[in-house]
């Protein structure tokens, strides 16, 4: 955030303030609700736990302002769970009194005792969802902060358009690790009437995302550079608790506008805070279950959000640019695109035909000299294309995988270049009529390409090496493994006179890229040295069956 913009927040904070009062003595509720609208809370963010985060660990945060930040709500009344787990604070006259509406969008008189009776039902089922079916551990205890050994919900009046926050003391941490860990509280509105989903399903919603908050605080840290994912992960939960109410819809047409021009782990406290991507958590519950998210989170317990990403993929026998590539696939198929996924093989969300489609970075009509697009990427982002061949729609999926730039927070920007021509030299899909799909980067390990062909204007021929020819200059050569086992895979390559030029075994050169499984060769010969123009046969073999077929070698430095 620019020093502007702090200011912005420090001078709204100030002039919030009750004539005469310092930032230490004033109303904290005052003070909380003007930081949260500095962060255009109406507009966009739900949640303030992101914005307390965000704004704690702001270098030149006052420190007046922080401290005031983390003071406990008071309330004149409390009632415990009929599980015993939570106590739920209110007033029962004032400013904060809750209030349930009646269907005309009415205040319903003396409902102050139902709404609290209310929250403390729906706290007992997150817990039993959260913890009791799902396996994450409860928040950490407050050591009776809050009046009990209760986990505690305070209802306060909150901003339009803020559901709830979950809070803690910075001066008190539970570890003193790089990612402390802390006891928390949840704060929620004290009427659902003047949000994006209203009533109780807003309070359901509204508290299975706050807690998940103190989960993830209370047992895996705060990792100040991972709030996307914090956010990400609740909003996700929110329809694991809760399924029938929808109130992420609301964040779909933002990230599904944007996924070509933002980073997967963009964080924009303003606008891209990371509920948008709870699309992700439903992908992953979707294709491995929900018990990978776990597995990310455990791992967050001692690395940020990417690298735990990364080995939690790899424990389940799979690796994150292979699932970043599923879930890109899973991103094209929505609205009227999902009822063509299953020619495609490809698995949709559940409610896919709800979503909004993703945007096109181009499309274009196949003539006789070919179409091309070029563009550049930021690491892990999703670009869509189509090509029209007469009646036939062509649809290509373009994602960048590279984890190793995300986790750096790099912001470089990656070139890449694909069309359908004649005669390319970076084809990698083979077409009918003498047309191949190319596809030109300087890096093809940290991308993949998936084309989605159907019809009979351009007929796909697969399982074919690419890039043919290739040049091990610049370029390393995709060698389709038609075997089930990669254990004891090798690969044997040999010139025109049936001398051996190089054999590579074992399964770390064997590669799952475009939806099949490749040996991936960079043209060099068992001394290292690139091979010489020409062409060379190759044989792969998982140790009992084996294949065999010609690769074309063209130096062009």
């Amino acid at each position: 955030m620019s020093q502007f913009m702090l200011s912005r927040i420090a001078l709204a904070i100030l002039l919030a303030m009750p004539m005469g009062a310092s930032a230490a003595t004033s109303d904290r509720r005052t003070q909380m609700n003007a930081l949260f609208e500095s962060y255009n809370t109406k507009e966009y963010n739900k949640c303030g736990f992101h914005i307390i985060a965000h704004f704690f660990g702001l270098p030149g945060a006052d420190p007046q302002i922080k401290a005031l930040l983390q003071v406990r709500p008071s309330s004149d009344t409390s009632i415990v769970s009929p599980s015993g787990k939570f106590r739920i604070h209110f007033d029962t006259s004032g400013v904060n009194q809750p209030f349930l509406y009646d269907s005309n969008g009415q205040q319903i008189p003396g409902s102050l005792y139902d709404f609290a009776d209310s929250v403390a039902d729906i706290c007992d089922h997150v817990y039993a969802v959260e913890v009791d079916s799902l396996g994450f551990p409860p928040p950490a205890s407050d050591n009776g902060a809050g009046g009990g050994n209760e986990y505690d919900v305070y209802i306060e009046a909150l901003p339009t358009g803020e559901y709830g926050y979950t809070d803690w003391d910075a001066s008190s941490p539970i570890t003193s690790r790089v990612n402390p860990a802390y006891a928390t509280w949840t704060v929620i509105r004290s009427e659902f009437e003047s949000t994006y989903t209203q009533g109780i399903p807003a309070m359901e919603v509204t508290i299975a995302h706050e807690f998940n908050h103190g989960i993830q605080v209370g047992n895996y840290g705060l990792w100040q550079n991972d709030l996307w994912f914090y956010e990400l992960t609740s909003t996700w939960m929110e329809q694991m608790v809760y399924p029938g109410v929808k109130d992420y819809y609301q964040y779909l047409p933002l990230f599904f506008s944007e996924l070509n021009q933002k980073s997967f782990n963009t964080y924009e406290p303003s606008e891209y805070a990371g509920y948008e991507r709870c699309i992700f958590g439903i992908f992953v519950q979707n294709e491995y279950g929900a018990g990978l998210m776990k597995s990310i989170w455990q791992n967050m317990a001692s690395e940020p959000a990417i690298p735990s990403i990364e080995d939690a993929f790899k424990s389940a026998g799979t690796s994150a640019p292979s699932a970043f590539q599923l879930f890109s696939e899973s991103n094209y198929f929505t609205g009227y695109r999902t009822l063509l996924a299953s020619q495609f093989n490809v698995t949709t969300y559940p409610l896919a035909v709800y979503y909004p489609l993703a945007a096109l970075d181009g499309a274009g009509t196949l003539s006789e000299s070919g179409v091309t697009f070029s563009a550049r990427a930021l690491h892990m982002t999703e670009h869509f294309f189509q090509v029209y061949a007469g009646p036939d729609t062509v649809g290509v999926a373009v994602s960048n995988n590279n984890l190793t730039a995300a986790a750096a927070y790099d912001t470089s920007t990656y070139p890449f270049s694909l069309g359908i021509s004649n005669g390319s030299v970076d084809c990698v899909r083979q077409l009918s009529g003498g047309n191949c799909l190319f596809f030109d980067v300087p890096d093809y390990p940290n991308w993949s390409l998936v084309p989605f062909i159907s019809g009979n204007a351009l007929v796909e021929q697969t399982n074919l090496v690419f890039p043919q020819p290739f040049d091990p200059s610049v370029q390393q050569v995709k060698i389709p493994y038609p075997f089930t086992e990669t254990s004891g895979a090798t690969l044997s390559v040999y010139d025109m006179s049936g001398d051996l030029v190089n054999k590579l075994q074992g399964d770390v050169n064997v590669m799952r890229y475009l939806r099949g499984t490749y040996f991936v060769w960079d043209g060099r010969n068992s001394a290292g040295r690139n091979v010489a123009s020409g062409v060379y046969i190759y044989v792969v073999s998982d140790g009992s069956k084996s294949a065999v077929g010609k690769i074309a070698v063209v130096r062009r430095q």
